[in-house]
């Protein structure tokens, strides 16, 4: 397939390696005006034409892996070189800009959402590692992505492993349930996620997981607080050593998806009118904490 990807950063990186050793033409859209963009994975290197925008007009498919928050920034100038039959692949952690992305389509442009569970880490060289495996799942974010089953099938040969689901949505929520305990917890305190396995951490936990099962129930997702707290030890124990995205934003004095991930919890429970004080009281830490290191 001929692909665009916007956001070559961490995961990016990963998606644009492995779908070109998978065989893919695949263009870049990054910062600046480089006609071409070297990228480095565990010690191999392959150079990638970018910012090319007849290659965009060309492509089957755009893959967008950008932070959510950069979504609109990054893909507003973009939109006029978007073939109408072109596949749209939407991959970031938190919710939201789904809803905006979908506004900006034509209803027969298929637009697909996607959440992976792959660990990337930057090195001070700026050389990518792929520091942990996990499932990838893909599904329609739009009537017209029914239609689009392949993909999954595209992207598991490059990475598997990547299955569809027709609910992606609820897949969203379970990654945004992990992300809303998971991140902030490690943002304020400045841990690696393993730490949050003890005890001291079990109550405010415990507190996080029963407001998040109310809040997904009241959105049709179907789960309990021990479902929600077993998906969340399971990610803390298999990226143990590993400090969450978050958690190196607010470390490195860089914008968070704090809005997209603990933001949206908040902003969904108060459509249903739900209390959820623990996530309030994490989404307040996680601003002073990004203050406090501003002003150090």
């Amino acid at each position: 397939m001929r692909i665009t990807l916007i956001g070559a950063g961490a995961i990016g990186t990963l998606w644009a390696v492995k779908l070109t050793q998978a065989g893919h033409s695949v263009n870049l859209v990054t910062r600046g005006n480089a006609s071409e963009r070297t990228l480095s994975l565990d010690g191999t290197s392959c150079t990638l034409p970018a910012n090319q925008t007849a290659l965009m007009q060309q492509s089957d498919l755009w893959l967008i892996c950008t932070k959510a928050y950069d979504i609109q920034t990054a893909l507003l100038p973009y939109l006029p070189y978007l073939h109408r039959d072109t596949l749209v692949v939407l991959m970031h952690n938190g919710m939201g800009p789904h809803q905006w992305l979908a506004a900006q389509l034509s209803e027969r442009q298929p637009l697909l959402l996607a959440t992976t569970s792959h660990g990337v880490c930057r090195h001070r060289t700026g050389d990518y590692q792929h520091t942990g495996c996990g499932p990838t799942t893909i599904g329609p974010g739009n009537q017209a992505g029914h239609a689009c089953t392949f993909v999954a099938e595209v992207f598991d040969h490059a990475l598997p492993t990547v299955t569809w689901k027709g609910n992606i949505v609820q897949s969203l929520w379970f990654k945004l349930a992990i992300n809303s305990v998971i991140n902030p917890l490690t943002a304020i305190h400045g841990i690696p996620n393993g730490e949050l396995l003890k005890l001291d951490y079990d109550p405010i936990i415990r507190e996080l997981c029963q407001e998040l099962a109310n809040v997904m129930r009241a959105e049709g997702i179907h789960t309990t607080v021990t479902e929600i707290r077993q998906q969340i030890d399971t990610v803390a124990k298999a990226t143990a050593n590993n400090y969450s995205s978050m958690n190196r934003d607010v470390f490195y004095q860089r914008p968070t998806e704090l809005e997209y991930i603990t933001g949206y919890v908040l902003q969904r429970a108060a459509a249903h009118h739900i209390s959820a004080p623990h996530h309030q009281q994490l989404y307040q830490a996680v601003k002073q904490g990004q203050r406090n290191k501003e002003s150090s």
